[in-house]
């Protein structure tokens, strides 16, 4: 068919083909918005899987920093522990008895010192009684009257021990009696004591006779000579 190309015609013509146009145009823009809301939701589920992957290797991270944390902390606590223990038994000699010749002696030199570590432990079985004699320290309460029968035995040659905490150790005090009929010693002496661990690196540091101080030849660093001399404790007789 053929038409006459009239002005109305010609304005139809573009009319149809303007709205063709727009239509087409129309169908192009709801197709690339679609497309659009694909690409953004394909983008928008990748983020959230590297999110969740990212989440989940920081709890696998921190859980693994906490298990090396307590390993390292129980392996120094392991290499750091000591272990302390305490026996107790019976050490016996043998044999017991030991023989002497005809007119052999044993005795103790008059400037020996005999002692009890301030930390051993003494344990006797049975009964077991100590006499004092009552003129040995003026700080004693007055001992009964004895039969007259039955004199007290006189003691000879002893030590009275005072000892006194000090810093590491204690101040040992010793009052030497010729006889127990004595009412003040015969010579006094004060020194200081630590033990330790190891019998080596045990320090005994002389003090002190008859209540004038002593200076030793080689000090502790940091010990106080003049505060352990004033722990000794000096006999002092009682007016009568």
């Amino acid at each position: 068919m053929k038409l006459i190309p009239t002005g109305l015609n010609r304005r139809l013509a573009s009319a149809l083909r303007y709205s063709a146009a727009a239509e087409t145009f129309h169908v192009a823009g709801q197709s690339g918005f679609w497309r659009l809301v694909g690409v953004g939701l394909l983008l928008f589920g990748t983020g959230v899987a590297v999110g969740a992957g990212f989440y989940g290797y920081s709890f696998i991270a921190r859980n693994s920093e906490n298990l090396t944390t307590l390993s390292s902390t129980l392996a120094k606590a392991l290499s750091e522990v000591q272990l302390h223990g305490t026996t107790q038994g019976t050490v016996q000699l043998e044999p017991k008895e030991l023989p002497l010749s005809k007119g052999e002696t044993i005795a103790l030199s008059s400037d020996s010192r005999i002692a009890l570590d301030p930390k051993a432990k003494v344990t006797a079985n049975g009964e077991l009684r100590i006499q004092v004699p009552p003129a040995i320290s003026p700080f004693t309460n007055p001992a009964p009257r004895l039969n007259p029968k039955t004199p007290a035995p006189t003691i000879v040659n002893f030590t009275i021990f005072k000892t006194v905490p000090f810093d590491k150790g204690s101040v040992m005090t010793g009052w030497r009696f010729l006889t127990s009929a004595q009412r003040s010693p015969t010579e006094q002496y004060c020194y200081y004591t630590e033990h330790s661990e190891t019998p080596d690196a045990n320090v005994v540091l002389d003090l002190g006779e008859n209540s004038k101080k002593d200076t030793p030849r080689t000090v502790p660093a940091g010990f106080d000579i003049a505060s352990a001399f004033s722990r000794c404790v000096w006999f002092r007789t009682t007016e009568p």
